[in-house]
């Protein structure tokens, strides 16, 4: 997808979600590791946006998700979870929410994009929306090619172009109350 077709797509999905939280009075937050808080700036390039975007949190290396937003380290270091899971974005969700009280609904999203991600992890996102009584969880494998190397940084934003309209697609459903994809 060329820089235009995201772009415009990206817009359409940020405007859906902002429209279906505001149709709700809710208020939002994210938390996000493999999208690096992209989910968030795309949805903070709507003019009025603080008025239902609280905000979000870009969270990469362990360490900080324990320190920052008081992940396990037993989640952390499990061989069944660990930091690229279901578990893990339902963590991360969940811990936006107890720590941004205005909000009402929350998105958690962790992932391995590459390079390097090993085979079970590679190219897989993990995403929760959750609000204060229920969660709900996606995961999803990437169409786009793992990067080469380090220098790959075309084949690294394809993959982060990819997993932040995921994300927003996801939160989308969720908050419109349809089945994802």
């Amino acid at each position: 997808m060329d820089n235009e077709a995201y772009t415009a797509a990206s817009e359409s999905l940020a405007l859906g979600v902002r429209d279906a939280v505001q149709a709700a009075g809710g208020r939002l937050v994210t938390v996000e590791s493999c999208t690096a808080g992209r989910i968030a700036a795309t949805l903070a390039e709507i003019p009025g946006a603080s008025q239902w975007l609280c905000g979000g949190i870009a969270v990469y290396r362990s360490a900080s998700k324990h320190e920052w937003l008081g992940v396990p380290w037993e989640l952390i270091q499990s061989a069944e979870a660990g930091p690229v899971s279901l578990a893990m974005s339902r963590f991360l969700a969940n811990a936006a929410l107890v720590r941004t009280p205005e909000a009402t609904v929350a998105l958690g999203i962790t992932g391995d994009l590459g390079p390097g991600a090993p085979p079970r992890t590679d190219g897989r996102v993990f995403m929760a929306v959750a609000d204060r009584n229920s969660v709900r969880e996606a995961e999803l494998q990437l169409r786009s090619p793992s990067p080469r190397d380090a220098a790959d940084i075309p084949g690294r934003r394809r993959r982060l172009d990819e997993a932040t309209q995921a994300g927003l697609r996801f939160l989308l459903d969720v908050l419109r109350g349809t089945p994802s994809a």
